[in-house]
């Protein structure tokens, strides 16, 4: 913090102070891979409903489920809203690692950079951010995880000005109808998207929480009072799921903020239009809940395995009822074909397997249709 910054108030260092509480309570649960494997996949569903719904679009649940076997599948009149949820569950699931960008066609390069003024200023100040040797930020590989999707070796780094092209093409790749292969930043957008990080590490600059908090302030806030482009902002909201783990050093933690952010939109709103000092107050106070939350849903899920347990009963030495289990929290919709795919099963054995869980009622049929029938995972609805 420079030397000139104001004081922070008493208010706001308790806020601080019991935020740091709570993810620290959330990242020690969360040490535990397959937990954490389930939390993020379930976090990544409720942010991509709560950001659309930010947005003005009206969420199913079910038929945003059914869009992420496929939107073809969902019916006409709500495959648009469910489309706009997929891009941004698409979003979600890139920033946490887990899916990489659509590929790049060959000899599809960037638009050329301006020269002069002062979106060349900022383009060059993160230009060399990203040549830099700065660790700071740097996310340590999971190797506990021997189940963890790797990431290609030419994945752009977090918080660089090629990540945000990559999380901004994801989010088109669903719902331009381009082909992904030839999406790009026109120069414009790169100076744009430029001369916001470089705002998020002017933020990120102070120490742990109070980093975060200022990151959050930059990336949250919201309209009228936006300070990014609107074309931005679905990327920024999933940026500030990850923006508390960049400034603390807790990889294992991904705050799904944009649920706390729609529940209580008009309070985020007031305070937004207030002192900034309120504004960062609001963010604290609501970085502590959405930790509180997310240890509890983390908890919630390990019941939920538990009762699904309770509800099959024991099985055979060889059933595969366990494996379709743990698989529906990462996949919480699924066909008989997609499950014979995952479990290497016959299609007869992944039949049988899917009645099952239609039977206890685990899983319940999404689609009217004879072919293609998708199944749902009920406790999982976003």
């Amino acid at each position: 913090m420079s030397a000139t910054a104001q004081p922070l108030s008493t208010a706001l260092l308790t806020a601080l102070l019991e935020a740091e509480r709570a993810l620290g309570r959330l990242a020690e649960v969360v040490q535990a891979p397959a937990r954490r494997r389930r939390l993020w996949a379930d976090a990544a569903r409720r942010e991509s409903c709560a950001a659309a719904r930010l947005d003005g679009v009206a969420v199913d649940p079910a038929e945003f489920l059914v869009a992420t076997i496929g939107t073809d599948l969902v019916p006409t009149a709500g495959r648009g809203a469910a489309q706009s949820v997929r891009a941004l569950w698409q979003g979600a699931l890139f920033t946490q690692g887990v899916i990489l960008a659509p590929a790049r066609h060959a000899g599809n390069t960037r638009a050329p950079f301006p020269s002069s003024g002062a979106a060349a200023d900022a383009w060059r100040a993160v230009a060399e951010l990203e040549a830099g040797s700065d660790t700071r930020f740097s996310f340590l590989p999971d190797d506990e995880d021997g189940d963890a999707v790797p990431v290609a070796d030419d994945t752009p780094s977090p918080w660089t000005l090629g990540w945000a092209e990559a999380l901004w093409r994801c989010l088109q790749a669903e719902v331009s109808g381009r082909d992904p292969g030839r999406l790009a930043f026109s120069a414009d957008r790169e100076a744009e998207a430029a001369t916001l990080l470089k705002r998020l590490d002017q933020a990120g600059d102070s120490p742990a929480l109070l980093g975060g908090v200022g990151m959050l302030a930059e990336l949250l806030r919201p309209a009228p009072d936006l300070r990014i482009p609107a074309w931005a902002v679905p990327s920024a909201r999933l940026m500030a799921a990850l923006a508390v783990a960049r400034c603390c050093r807790v990889p294992n933690v991904w705050l799904p903020m944009s649920v706390s952010l729609h529940a209580d939109r008009t309070t985020a709103g007031l305070a937004a239009r207030g002192r900034e000092e309120g504004w960062r107050l609001w963010l604290a106070d609501t970085v502590a809940e959405t930790a509180r939350r997310e240890r509890e849903r983390a908890l919630s899920l390990d019941r939920t395995a538990e009762g699904w347990q309770q509800r099959v009963g024991a099985k055979r030495r060889n059933s595969r009822t366990p494996d379709l289990l743990e698989l529906l929290f990462e996949e919480p919709a699924l066909t008989v074909r997609r499950v014979q795919k995952r479990l290497g099963s016959t299609f007869r054995g992944a039949q049988l397997l899917v009645d099952e869980l239609l039977e206890v009622g685990i899983l319940r049929e999404a689609t009217n249709r004879a072919l293609d029938r998708v199944f749902i995972a009920v406790d999982l609805m976003p």
